[in-house]
This record gives structure tokens, sequence and C-alpha cells, in this order.
């Protein structure tokens, strides 16, 4: 039971709110809503810091930020901190890593060190990049290969490769989709002919006016632009994981591996007039996660809330094993195997540097709870500014921060993310953050690579 192999696929920017499995009948996912069928799916995961590097840096520590100190976009992990694969190889178990990585810091398309790959043994991955139809990928000895085609398939295809190769031995494998992630456009064309022309609905908290830029507005019609593109990524996403159950299948495998699919954040799409990520709202923090080990793992639906961090932390729990280095991260595998387990009385929620995009709009730093009710954020400056009840008021459409009828949780909620804070991390201004993480120069480096202004020591 504690030999199955483990294969982690993950899309990137992907809401849960996207998928059939999980009630949008616009996209055509056939091959996920029947792997749901399969698996346990739950309705309540959240990226604890919702933007790629501290996101790919939690889900495969099991910590935050004041561990791996990739807090912001383009700043490199700590390639001493404990990674899953370690643990795994660790175990006997062969380790690989497809797809997009973007923790290695700057430049961009540097080969990753052998030493700072967290411990995976077979690699074929670059560090980042956003053009899914000339890709290419780095591997174990830094040679550079280009991928025809739609970057998904080939990697696909490399991942089908890893499972046949090791189907006698046991194997972990994560597979970074670098889609859905913008640029949106770029799907095959007979996914974008799925859904060229339609009147795709909006959620109803998307206004008439969308800040994307400073300088730049959309409107609904951008939204829904965009959103087609996002779904045509989707779908053919939805026909690399057909190919993958099949591929274990057809090896005999299916039955000994777990298979998850995640993602590493959401994507706000015109939500609450905004775009891209880094935000408390739903659409940025709440992602997919389904869960499948056939015999071991229940299926059906789940509402347990789990954060991102806790992924590492349960799959090892699972497989009877877990770090040696303290973690934030919990185990709640019990939750993939006992309907009456209980998961997270709340998650903590992070952006603790708005980088690249976050930037450019004027965010400020902020910390946030979830519940499974509700989602309180405070920053810096603020001691609360946002308080919604996503059970009434799943859009979140009505801020409940100075109703007096909830004074009463806002104050308890407030009293439970101070103690988060305490246990996790430390709140200050973005700025004296990195200067109190000693982060300055790495950040100062990362903006000048960009153009973007530094900070003083």
């Amino acid at each position: 039971m504690t030999r199955a192999n483990l294969l982690f696929v993950f899309g990137d920017q992907h809401r849960w709110c996207d998928l059939g499995c999980y009630g949008n009948a616009e996209v055509w996912s056939p091959n996920f809503d029947r792997f749901a069928t399969q698996a346990l799916r739950f309705e309540n995961c959240v990226a604890n810091t919702p933007v790629c590097v501290p996101a790919r840096a939690t889900l495969l520590t099991g910590t935050f930020g004041r561990t791996h100190r990739a807090v912001g976009n383009d700043l490199p992990i700590d390639p001493g901190v404990e990674g899953v694969a370690g643990v795994l190889g660790a175990a006997g178990y062969r380790t690989g890593y497809i797809g997009k990585w973007h923790l290695a810091g700057i430049p961009r398309d540097q080969p990753v060190p052998a030493g700072a790959r967290l411990g995976f043994q077979e690699w074929k991955a670059y560090n980042c990049h956003h053009d899914y139809n000339d890709a290419a990928y780095h591997d174990e000895a830094g040679v550079l290969y280009r991928l025809p085609g739609y970057e998904p398939v080939a990697q696909t295809d490399l991942a089908i490769d890893f499972m046949d190769r090791h189907r006698d031995e046991p194997w972990a494998l994560f597979l970074s989709w670098g889609p859905p992630h913008d640029p949106y456009g770029t799907a095959p064309p007979a996914h974008r002919d799925r859904y060229a022309g339609r009147d795709l609905p909006l959620r109803p908290n998307v206004p008439e006016s969308i800040a994307h830029t400073p300088s730049t507005r959309l409107t609904r019609d951008d939204v829904r632009a965009d959103l087609a593109g996002y779904y045509a990524h989707i779908s053919a996403l939805d026909e690399q994981l057909g190919r993958l159950l099949a591929a274990l299948e057809r090896s005999g495998q299916r039955d000994d591996t777990i298979v998850v699919y995640t993602s590493d954040h959401g994507d706000m799409l015109g939500s609450q007039g905004l775009t891209r990520k880094q935000l408390p709202y739903e659409e940025s923090v709440r992602i997919p996660l389904l869960v499948s080990w056939p015999g071991v793992v229940r299926t059906g639906a789940t509402d347990a809330l789990i954060g991102q961090v806790d992924l590492p932390v349960t799959l090892l729990g699972l497989l009877g094993l877990r770090f040696a280095a303290p973690v934030d991260g919990a185990d709640l595998h019990r939750v993939l195997v006992d309907a009456d387990a209980a998961g997270l009385a709340a998650c903590y929620l992070a952006n603790p540097v708005p980088s690249h995009h976050a930037e450019d709009r004027g965010d400020r730093e902020w910390r946030a709870i979830r519940t499974r009710r509700h989602t309180f954020v405070r920053s810096a400056s603020d001691d609360g500014y946002l308080l919604y009840d996503n059970i009434e008021d799943p859009y979140q459409l009505t801020n409940l921060i100075d109703d007096p009828a909830h004074a009463g949780v806002r104050a308890e909620l407030r009293a439970a993310l101070d103690e988060l804070i305490d246990r996790h991390d430390v709140l200050l201004p973005w700025d004296e953050y990195l200067r109190h993480a000693g982060l300055v120069d790495a950040w100062n480096a990362c903006q000048e690579h960009f153009g973007r202004p530094t900070l003083t020591s």
C-alpha cells in the first residue's frame, strides 16, 4: 500500500470553477469529468499565496515564505529547503519533473542547476516562459531541447515515457502544464473553434468596466474573448489528461497510482473588476483538487477545507512518509479515506510582496483567513478591509466589514488571523518585509532585470 506511484499534475492559473465536474457546463472537459467520478473532488481547496512562484514553492515543500524564501515572482527558492521529491527519493522512488518550474530566479531562460531542483532526479523542465507553441526544456545535464507543437502535448509524451520506463519500480512524477495561464489565444485551433463566437456567460461579479493595468480598461466583451481562449486551453489539457490516464491503464499501473490534478492559483478574469491573480478573492485563491487511488481514496465530493501547503504533507502521509524538517502544512490524508475526517478549520492566505502585475496595479500586501464560510482580509496598515460570507454570497458581492451585525464574526476572524500570522509569518508593509527578510538584493536584481523600480537597503 505504501509503494503506490504518484502522478501529480497541475495546470497554471486554473481556477476551480472552470471544469464540468465543478459545475461549469460551458467548458468541454470530458476526461476531467470522468476522472472526477473516480476521484475525491475538493470543493474548498485554496492557494495559500496565489501567485506562481510562492505557490509552487509551497506546493513542493509544504512550507510558507519564511522557510522557502520565494515570496514574490522570480525570487528564487532556497535550494536547501526540503522538498517532497527528496523525501520520495530517499524512500526509494524514482522521481521526475516535467514542465514549468519558475523557482530558479532570473533569468527565466537559464537551466536550473541540479542542486536547485529540490531532489528531483529526472528533469525535463524550463524555468519560465509562456510561449506554448515554441517551447523547450532543459534536461538533467542542462542541454536545451525544442518541443514541437503545443507544449502540453509534448510534455505529456515525456510523462508517458517516464511512466512506461519505470513501471517496474515505484515512481513519482510531477507534471506542470503552462496553460491555461495567459496568453489565452494560443490553444490549438480545434479547441479555439469550440468557443469561437459563443456568447459565453460571465460570472455575476464581472462589472461593465475592468481594470487591467493603470492605463488599460477592459470591457465584458474583452473578458468574454479571454474566457474563450482560457476555456480552449482547458479543453486542450483535458485531452492530455485523457492520454495520461489511458497510458496508466494500458501499462497496468492505474490501480497502483495516486493521480492528482490541481493548479498553482486561479485567475480573476474580470471578477471584481480585476484581472490575473495575487488577490484574496475566490477566483484568485480557489483551485481544483482531484485525488484518485482506486480502492483506497474514496470517491465523491468533500467540502473539507485544505490549503495548497497541506497537499505535499497529505500525499506523503497517504504513502506512510513524512518530511524530516518542520513544515507549515498539515497531514490531512484521513480526509482522503474517511468521510468522517475533518479538514482544516481555517486556511492562512497571504501575498506579502505584490509582484509584476500586482505592483503595476498598486496593490498592497495582505494577509487573510479563509474558513469554509468566511474570508477576512487585512493589511499592514488596515486591521480589516474585506469580509465575505462565501456561503450566502458566493460571488463576494457584499463586503460585510462595516456591518454591525457581523462585528462579532469580524473580531473572531481578526483574532484567528493574528494567531496564524504569529505562527507562520510577520506582517509588515511589503518593502519593510523584504528588508526584514534580507531579500532586498534579490528583489532589486529581479526588478533591474525587468526594468522595474528598486528599493533602497
